[in-house]
């Protein structure tokens, strides 16, 4: 294949925190060992992105250009951001400008993989992991035969996942209270109706790789980490392998995780608060549950309070079909609990492919509760299902301490705790 000059860009300009293009250091290297030439530009600290990109393509002059989609918007129905917009400047000014053509990625395009190519004007998009399959699109490329416009990525179970950091300034993203981030696998096997993550391919890494990511930036003076899995505990054993190859290495370090009501036991609580973690988002629905599923709930809140260990509630509710007694059993619970921080969403983020949007579209009484354009076909605008009077809710939480109604603060949870 033809080694081609390549400029990647991160055009993800949110602060509350700002979070480092973590897959993109990891592209970077995929490319690298390919023999390609990159620019890693970040555009997270620059507000005249245009004028940041024909500074480096002045002295850089790319065969084609890659932008990363984190999210679409910022998920939230109150004061929601939109970033499609401002990503649409940036491929336009590349294509028009500097006449590149340009391949989008990241985790915003898998609401709506042809929807959001429309939207911004690119020429391909790759959805779901592009290591494994970016060069044969720039070979395609660049023999002329890369006909089809949308791309499914992979990433091959234990590859080597080698990564570039040296493009990121880390030092002014925790100044500016973002820190790093590494990520154990790839993918998530839980079937959640509102995640545009469920069921997707599950493909780990080996453990050795990633600590070797995490031990970089230790002896660079970073000791604050996030896991970028969408459930660190997707395997309970390879979470514990991976917890006791992290304590061997005895690492001064500090980390907080996701993790989902299931695979888990004592001893895995115990190896996380030996390795230095420090907070647990607990990732909660209302949806359809059975008591097994609250019992679970209810074990990890233990395990992580017996350990010493903080836990969060990030909690989903307001389903169709569900009424307020169901809610209120729910506030019950976590107050019988008390975990340190329950973040309420009632407010349901619907997408294209989502099972959750298809229950709602058939049934016409569901309907009356969606919030947004409804004429937004692609539903990339953002558009959200709620039947939940926000008075009541605020009623039923009071001045209740640990809870805490999501869209009226900015921030994630290793922020706020």
């Amino acid at each position: 294949m033809q080694c081609m000059k390549i400029l990647l860009i991160n055009p993800n300009r949110f602060l509350f925190p700002p979070v480092p293009p973590l897959g993109l250091e990891y592209l970077s290297a995929s490319l690298v060992k390919a023999g390609h030439d990159i620019r890693l530009l970040d555009l997270t600290f620059h507000k005249n992105a245009e004028a940041v990109i024909d500074e480096v393509l002045s002295g850089f002059r790319p065969d084609i250009s890659g932008v990363t989609v984190r999210n679409i918007d910022s998920v939230l129905y109150h004061d929601n951001e939109f970033y499609l917009d401002s990503i649409r400047d940036i491929v336009r000014h590349l294509k028009i400008r500097h006449g590149l053509k340009v391949v989008i990625g990241g985790a915003g395009i898998m609401v709506n993989p042809e929807g959001v190519l429309e939207y911004l004007s690119a020429d391909y998009a790759i959805a779901g992991p592009a290591e494994g399959i970016i060069n044969e699109l720039l070979a395609a490329v660049s023999s002329g035969q890369a006909m089809k416009k949308v791309w499914k990525g992979f990433f091959q179970p234990y590859s080597s996942c080698s990564r570039i950091t040296s493009a990121i300034d880390y030092q002014k993203y925790y100044d500016s209270g973002g820190i790093a981030g590494f990520e154990t696998h790839k993918g998530c096997s839980s079937s959640c109706v509102y995640c545009i993550e469920a069921d997707s391919p599950v493909a780990f890494k080996r453990a050795e790789d990633v600590i070797q990511e995490i031990r970089g930036f230790v002896e660079s003076g970073y000791s604050h980490f996030h896991l970028c899995d969408a459930e660190f505990n997707e395997d309970l054993d390879l979470a514990i392998e991976f917890c006791s190859v992290l304590r061997r290495e005895n690492m001064n370090m500090q980390w907080a995780l996701y993790m989902k009501p299931a695979n888990y036991n004592q001893k895995l609580f115990s190896l996380m608060k030996k390795t230095g973690v420090n907070l647990i988002t607990l990732t909660i629905d209302s949806f359809r549950k059975c008591p097994l599923y609250w019992s679970d709930t209810e074990k990890i809140i233990f395990n992580a309070q017996a350990n010493g260990i903080r836990i969060a509630v990030d909690f989903l509710t307001g389903f169709p079909y569900e009424d307020i007694d169901l809610l209120k059993w729910c506030l019950d619970f976590f107050r019988r609990l008390q975990p340190h921080r329950v973040n309420i969403n009632t407010f349901i983020r619907l997408y294209k492919p989502l099972m959750i949007t298809k229950i709602i579209e058939r049934d016409e009484a569901c309907k009356t509760y969606i919030l947004g354009n409804r004429d937004n076909k692609a539903m990339i605008l953002p558009i959200f299902y709620n039947q939940i009077d926000p008075e009541l809710l605020k009623e039923l939480v009071s001045d209740d301490r640990i809870f805490n109604i999501e869209g009226h603060e900015k921030g994630v949870n290793y922020m706020r705790s």
